[in-house]
């Protein structure tokens, strides 16, 4: 496949994304029969992904990071339901060459939410000391649905049918090298210890090389800016981009394309965010008159994945050797900026 700027990905569409009323579709079917399993470092269905866990802190430029501010519940492993997992493998393989897709967040348990919401609604709130708690309302629940216990109305993320991705890219050599390493963990007849250590040198070429595509804002970025079809919408009405402006509209066309290409549906305000169709918010997007997707929980394998991940990350922050794959390093980009419109 050519790389990004050979390839005319169409234009994102600008009512692409709309969600209305999707707390409304119902909820009908087997919530159970799709479970959560873990993405990326250690996961038997989606080991290929690269994650970098945000709200739990997991590097020190997320401002999660200090005591302080951790959100409760916060996890170090990213589940979403199997179908889901299955779907980002595809749009992982639609990319071009050399480009990857990583994983900011999927499900939050309902003390994440919480957390992130009141987190999310204190920034704006210091940002914009007039304005009253209806409207900081409003404009928080743009970008962090309400924390929800009914049935009938989960939070997107807590149905582990929501995710947070964006690209990267790396250059042709540490491409070559992951490629490789990829082929070795194809063999069936590795045990758990082989297999550990080749996905732990494949999360460090990752981490120490692949660089994240500008899609014009940071992840989590509070603002206009940050809708979907931004970009369009000046296109659209007859304005100019600058170079770097069209790059991130190009980029988010690619995401946008790969994405939907899997079976995932978009959301309007947030370059970033996808859902399945079997969530409300994905139904609404799709069309659909119901959902399959209520809230989901942790079930043991889930814990015991996340015990063995956190136990593998303290033990490398013990040794205190820098180059240790185990050890998440910083992805430039990876910064959540507060709201700013």
């Amino acid at each position: 496949m050519t790389t990004v700027n050979d390839v005319p990905y169409p234009a994102i569409p600008l009512t692409a994304g709309q969600v209305p009323d999707w707390k409304t579709i119902p909820i009908t079917g087997d919530n159970q029969s799709d479970p959560l399993v873990p993405l990326g470092l250690l996961s038997q269905e989606a080991g290929v992904l690269t994650t970098s866990s945000l709200y739990f802190g997991e590097h020190t430029n997320s401002p999660y990071a200090d005591d302080s501010h951790r959100l409760e519940g916060s996890l170090l492993t990213l589940f979403t339901r199997r179908s889901v997992a299955r779907r980002l493998v595809t749009a992982e393989q639609l990319l071009p060459a050399g480009h990857h897709l990583l994983m900011f967040d999927a499900y939050r348990s309902y003390a994440v939410q919480a957390s992130l919401h009141d987190f999310y609604k204190q920034k704006l709130a210091e940002k914009h000391p007039s304005m009253d708690d209806e409207a900081l309302e409003t404009e928080t629940q743009k970008y962090v649905s309400l924390p929800s216990t009914d049935p009938t109305r989960p939070s997107p993320h807590n149905t582990g049918g929501a995710v947070d991705a964006a690209v990267v890219r790396l250059d042709q050599a540490h491409e070559a090298e992951l490629l490789r390493l990829r082929d070795r963990l194809a063999n069936s007849k590795l045990d758990f210890a082989e297999r550990a250590g080749l996905e732990m040198q494949l999360s460090a070429i990752m981490r120490h090389h692949a660089k994240m595509l500008d899609f014009g804002t940071a992840f989590d970025h509070g603002g206009e800016k940050s809708a979907l079809a931004y970009y369009e919408s000046k296109l659209a009405a007859g304005e100019s981009l600058t170079e770097a402006d069209m790059q991130a509209c190009r980029n988010r066309r690619l995401l946008f394309t790969v994405m939907t290409q899997a079976g995932f549906q978009p959301y309007f305000a947030e370059w970033w965010h996808y859902n399945a169709p079997e969530s409300q918010m994905g139904a609404a997007a799709a069309g659909l008159d119901h959902a399959t997707f209520g809230a989901a929980h942790l079930e043991a394998g889930n814990r015991a994945h996340e015990t063995t991940r956190l136990a593998l990350r303290q033990e490398a922050l013990q040794s205190q050797t820098n180059d240790d794959p185990r050890v998440a390093r910083d992805w430039p980009a990876e910064v959540i900026a507060p709201p700013e419109d």
